[in-house]
């Protein structure tokens, strides 16, 4: 069986999303002033990967000014003290810190941990 599958490049997905999310973490910031500047006037933004992904100063800027129309945040740069002005924006919506508390993000949880303990052990 074959699956073709498309791909475009992030600059076109910003460019032509009504929503974006961002679950995947990494060292570099995933979502700046620069990619707020090519979204769609009206975009919606949501945080689950980890803070610091999505630029906080720059998304208050955007929320302000209209072009983004609301966030979602289950994190935060200064954890586990987020910024006021984050916290009581009528256009954030937050959640604490719960997006791993699934099942299977608990499960790879545990198996990294008992990893982590096996090896320590093992040396």
């Amino acid at each position: 069986m074959t699956i073709d599958i498309t791909t475009v490049s992030k600059d076109e997905v910003i460019a032509q999303s009504d929503f974006i999310s961002v679950n995947a973490s990494g060292k570099d910031e995933a979502l700046n002033k620069t990619d707020f500047e090519k979204m769609k006037h009206g975009v919606g933004i949501i945080n689950c990967a980890r803070g610091g992904m999505v630029n906080e100063t720059n998304l208050l800027e955007y929320l302000n000014n209209g072009k983004i129309s609301f966030a979602g945040l289950d994190v935060f740069k200064n954890e586990p003290t987020p910024r006021e002005d984050i916290l009581t924006h009528p256009r954030i919506s937050l959640s604490p810190h719960i997006a791993a508390s699934t099942l299977e993000g608990q499960e790879r949880i545990g198996l990294e941990v008992a990893q982590i303990i096996i090896d320590f052990f093992k040396k």
